[in-house]
């Protein structure tokens, strides 16, 4: 069960800088202006799709992060002109308010949404590619007064947080390792397809065990923790699902009880409002 949720909104950046995570991070990403005329659909802007990574938010740099700013108002309208792939897409808003419309290769219609922002996040808001081809995305502000825009299309940009799980004592006796075991697959604060790029452990002191392992059931791989520091980075290409089950074995060093917590470090695709950081779970 969750014990508490400390609620941490998505950083918003301006201009050049779009999302960092929770940790200050320089952000090397293409950030294009709009220019005009872009008026109607036939005069489109031209912009990459965005195609971004878990590996790249870790990292700091984001050379498939693609970004686009502008300015408008309700009686302008902005339309690009981008290159999607079948299957779902993802129209990632931040800044000011405003409406847009997406139309598929064939200009039909495919999505109508009012971007209204909501505390420091971005909101992102998928709909299908039902072929390979050109799409049309069309902005338009909703007030009188020039107001400011930021937004990607493509694939969903990518953030970084964090989860403690509290678990129950462990008693090392006799000679033998001890394991214990905690389950995320079913816990509704951590969001999907987020994997882990770090792991840590606490509660134990340094020479309590003789070694950590920590296994992703889900994924089959397994971590050896670190002597004495029982952490871990460098993890993000085993694509390990934090929504996983997870098995940790410690090595015998002698009797001793302790109540250990491991954090998880991971970084997930933004495909809502904003997500909780360190949130806390007891298992």
């Amino acid at each position: 069960m969750i014990k508490k949720k400390l609620a941490k909104m998505l950083t918003t950046c301006l201009m050049y800088v779009f999302i960092i995570g929770t940790a200050s991070m320089t952000v090397h990403a293409e950030s294009v202006r709009e220019t005009e005329p872009n008026n109607t659909m036939e005069t489109a802007e031209t912009i990459m799709a965005n195609h971004e990574t878990a590996a790249q938010a870790v990292s700091g740099s984001r050379p498939s992060q693609h970004v686009v700013t502008g300015s408008t108002s309700n009686t302008d309208e902005d339309w690009f002109k981008v290159y999607l792939s079948a299957g779902t897409q993802y129209v990632t808003c931040n800044d000011d308010p405003f409406e847009f419309e997406v139309y598929d290769p064939n200009g039909s219609l495919v999505l109508d949404e009012i971007y209204t922002k909501i505390g420091f996040g971005s909101t992102a808001y998928p709909f299908v590619a039902s072929t390979d081809g050109f799409y049309y995305v069309k902005i338009k502000g909703i007030t009188s007064s020039s107001s400011d825009y930021i937004l990607l299309v493509g694939g969903p940009t990518y953030s970084v947080a964090s989860c403690k799980v509290e678990m129950p004592t462990v008693n090392m006796a006799n000679g033998s390792d001890s394991s214990s075991s905690i389950d995320l697959r079913f816990e509704d604060a951590l969001p999907e397809d987020a994997v882990v790029y770090m792991l840590s452990m606490s509660g134990i002191r340094t020479t309590a065990v003789d070694s950590i392992s920590v296994r992703n059931l889900s994924s089959n791989n397994t971590v050896n923790l670190s002597t004495y520091t029982w952490d871990k980075s460098g993890l993000v290409s085993l694509n390990m699902p934090l929504k996983g089950r997870w098995s940790i074995t410690y090595g015998y060093s002698k009797d001793i009880s302790f109540t250990p917590t491991i954090s998880l470090y991971y970084a997930y695709p933004v495909t809502s409002t904003y997500v909780e950081d360190d949130v806390v779970i007891i298992q």
